[in-house]
């Protein structure tokens, strides 16, 4: 018995193999607290990874803010931005403000998206099963780019804004804009003087000491491409696109034209008036020949069916666009389906149109002097040149005539 006391004895006061029995009753808390500390990094990587989300959905829906688009527009640029980034929809939330519900930039140039992410857990699941929300939050804002007076719409012809030969142009605080990417989307040589606030390219800009720049330090190439002020604009009701053909009055003699549809273009001549409405000019010339003396008040003319405008250099002419209506500040219109041409706009000096001229798949050349009532005319077309003289100011409310901002820079500020 006694050597049976003494065994037990040294057995539990034997301490060589201590060190092996608390290692191994401690590795699954060592273990445990190994396996959460790497959780908690990934847990970091993918609120990192979201962050990025985040700021590149409130990026894509500032630009779409910036083009005028609606909110559902602007929640749809974000959602596919940051499901392209590794937000995954089915586990969780989007949120997109506009203006943003917090922080430094709640403005109507700003755009907020809050992103919450499920993540499922791992090692911490034996503490707790519910998978842990990841949170981000990004705002982006854009800038105004001034407003245009001219702006070309073609993506990628050469000279899509030409200024040559003795172009006399100046520009109250509005900008000059080519939409195209070409290395000389703008051009200004010859004797051509035109002196703008700035001047905007979507690609490069071939400039000579005829232009001369008051608010901009440079030209300005590689900008944003600007949206088309007026692509929501409807074409005529089908009952005036498809209406009876007008017989246009011939002579010298005096008379007062209609609203209404006229086929095969139209020959003026000696004093006409146009009464105010719309006019569907549905092919052939619209002509205004030389001592013509031509007016009208409240008057939009719609060119379809590969019409064109050439008006005479010596010819007298005094058009302003309506003040309200569908066509409010709107002069010209050209058909988008029509095939390019070139519309020709000659005067005297006393001519001026007062509204915008638009013609979106076809080419507007200015050869005389327009500058509309108190230098308010717009020009918007795939491509614009101008070897005549006009004076444009920014401000035209008081015509009617709607503004052209030009896209500014997009900035994430939060």
């Amino acid at each position: 018995m006694s050597r049976r006391c003494a065994f037990l004895q040294r057995f539990f006061a034997d301490r060589r193999g201590a060190t092996v029995v608390l290692y191994a009753l401690s590795l699954p808390a060592l273990v445990g607290f190994t396996g959460l500390g790497v959780e908690v990094g990934y847990w970091y990587y993918k609120q990192r990874e979201l962050q990025t989300a985040a700021d590149v959905a409130a990026y894509a829906g500032a630009i779409e803010l910036r083009g005028g688009s609606s909110s559902s527009e602007v929640y749809s640029a974000s959602l596919s931005e940051a499901t392209t980034q590794g937000f995954a929809p089915g586990s969780g939330s989007i949120v997109v403000n506009t203006p943003p519900t917090s922080g430094t930039h709640q403005t109507n140039k700003s755009v907020e998206v809050l992103l919450t992410q499920d993540t499922p857990r791992l090692f911490s699941a034996i503490y707790d099963s519910k998978p842990v929300p990841i949170n981000a939050r990004g705002v982006a804002t854009y800038e105004d780019g001034g407003q245009a007076c001219l702006l070309a719409l073609d993506p990628n012809a050469s000279g899509a804004v030409t200024f040559t030969g003795n172009a006399l142009m100046l520009m109250n605080g509005c900008n000059v804009m080519s939409n195209s990417l070409s290395d000389s989307s703008l051009i200004v040589n010859g004797s051509a003087d035109v002196t703008v606030p700035c001047a905007l390219a979507a690609g490069g800009i071939a400039a000579d000491n005829g232009l001369k720049l008051t608010q901009c330090s440079e030209a300005q190439s590689n900008v944003p491409p600007a949206n088309d002020p007026f692509k929501n604009l409807p074409a005529p009701p089908t009952s005036l696109l498809n209406g009876p053909c007008l017989t246009a009055p011939s002579g010298n003699g005096a008379a007062t034209l209609t609203p209404g549809r006229y086929c095969g273009g139209l020959s003026l001549k000696g004093d006409k008036t146009f009464a105010p409405g719309t006019y569907v000019i549905d092919g052939g010339d619209f002509s205004i020949n030389a001592t013509a003396n031509v007016a009208g008040a409240g008057v939009t003319f719609y060119m379809t069916n590969s019409a064109t405008v050439k008006f005479n250099g010596t010819a007298d002419i005094d058009f302003s666009a309506p003040t309200s209506g569908t066509y409010e500040g709107v002069l010209f219109y050209g058909d988008r389906n029509s095939p390019d041409v070139d519309h020709k706009f000659n005067g005297n000096a006393s001519s001026k149109m007062t509204g915008s001229i638009y013609f979106p798949s076809q080419t507007v050349e200015f050869l005389g002097n327009f500058s509309g009532s108190n230098g308010c005319m717009r020009i918007v077309a795939r491509a614009i040149d101008f070897t005549g003289s006009s004076t444009l100011n920014s401000d035209c409310t008081a015509y009617g005539i709607n503004n052209m901002p030009l896209p500014g820079k997009v900035t994430l500020v939060e």
